[in-house]
């Protein structure tokens, strides 16, 4: 049996996180939970230590880059891969925004499935 990557979904929209679950856990190499509560986000993280963390970043109450940047400062999170995923860049854009070095890949919720599914390949083999 193929070992599934472990990732964690923070977003408040509860029907994307459910679509997003299930297409990513369609492909048998994955296996997702998700948190609809920024607050709560860092607890699950840390409890969970999944392989990779996918952030909206407008979430309200607390951030996906304030929870990255928190992750960033904790030991025991810090090597976890983020990936950020928005709904307020279109998919030029996200490609465009998230080429810098340090800076966490940007997925469009506009992009196809396809696209976030290489993301993650590529983050879960890094």
């Amino acid at each position: 049996m193929v070992q599934q990557t472990r990732i964690i979904l923070i977003d408040d929209d509860q029907d994307a996180c459910e679509l997003l679950k299930m297409q990513l856990e369609n492909t048998g190499r994955m296996s997702v939970n998700y948190s609809t509560n920024g607050d709560e986000a860092l607890a699950v993280i840390s409890q969970e230590l999944p392989d990779i963390a996918i952030l909206d970043i407008n979430i309200p109450g607390t951030h996906g880059v304030t929870i990255a940047s928190s992750l960033a400062d904790n030991a025991a999170t810090s090597k976890i891969p983020i990936l950020y995923l928005s709904g307020m860049v279109n998919p030029a854009e996200a490609h465009d925004m998230g080429k810098g070095d340090d800076t966490p890949p940007l997925i469009s919720k506009g992009s196809p499935i396809e696209e976030l599914i290489a993301a993650i390949d590529t983050l879960s083999t890094s």
